[in-house]
């Protein structure tokens, strides 16, 4: 019984620190270039630039059309709250994207963080969120040279969608 108990306690002990270890996980390194892995509606991609001193630039550009901002991010769990610096005033600029997201919080700790992008992280990659609901999105309309059925269907079919690391 002696001997019995002397080999299952280095086991169980070796099993706790294990897990421990494994469950002690570093704090995530978001920070690089992220674009979106093909063009939505085949026009318009997203590339953001998120920079170690938590500063990110954000640059949408598509078809004839092309719109960059700077702002500032904060990562909390699995996910990435970035907040968009406001536009200064420009005559040639008449419509800005960014200053129409709605601004939203969320409670952290007592700590109220005030974003107007939600994306959430993945390995090597950001999902962007619905800007209503929040959820995660995984899919998007994109266009393909070939058709959805190879033969017949539309060249524009839901597709997976993520922001890539590069």
């Amino acid at each position: 019984m002696y001997i019995r108990t002397r080999k299952i306690i280095p086991a169980i002990i070796f099993i706790l620190v294990l897990c421990g270890a494994f469950s002690c996980r570093p704090a995530r390194n978001v920070a690089g270039t992220y674009r979106s892995k093909f063009a939505v509606y085949g026009f318009f991609r997203t590339t953001i630039r998120l920079k170690p001193d938590s500063t990110l630039e954000y640059v949408f550009r598509g078809d004839l059309m092309y719109d960059s901002t700077t702002g500032h991010y904060k990562v909390i769990g699995n996910k990435v709250y970035i907040n968009l610096d406001q536009q200064p005033t420009d005559s040639y600029h008449l419509h800005y994207r960014f200053d129409d997201l709605p601004l939203k919080r969320f409670v952290h700790s007592e700590d109220t963080i005030r974003y107007k992008v939600l994306c959430y992280i993945g390995h090597k990659k950001l999902f962007p969120a619905h800007t209503e609901t929040g959820k995660k999105v995984t899919k998007a309309k994109g266009y393909s040279k070939r058709k959805k059925y190879l033969v017949f269907g539309s060249h524009f079919y839901e597709r997976r969608y993520f922001y890539e690391r590069r």
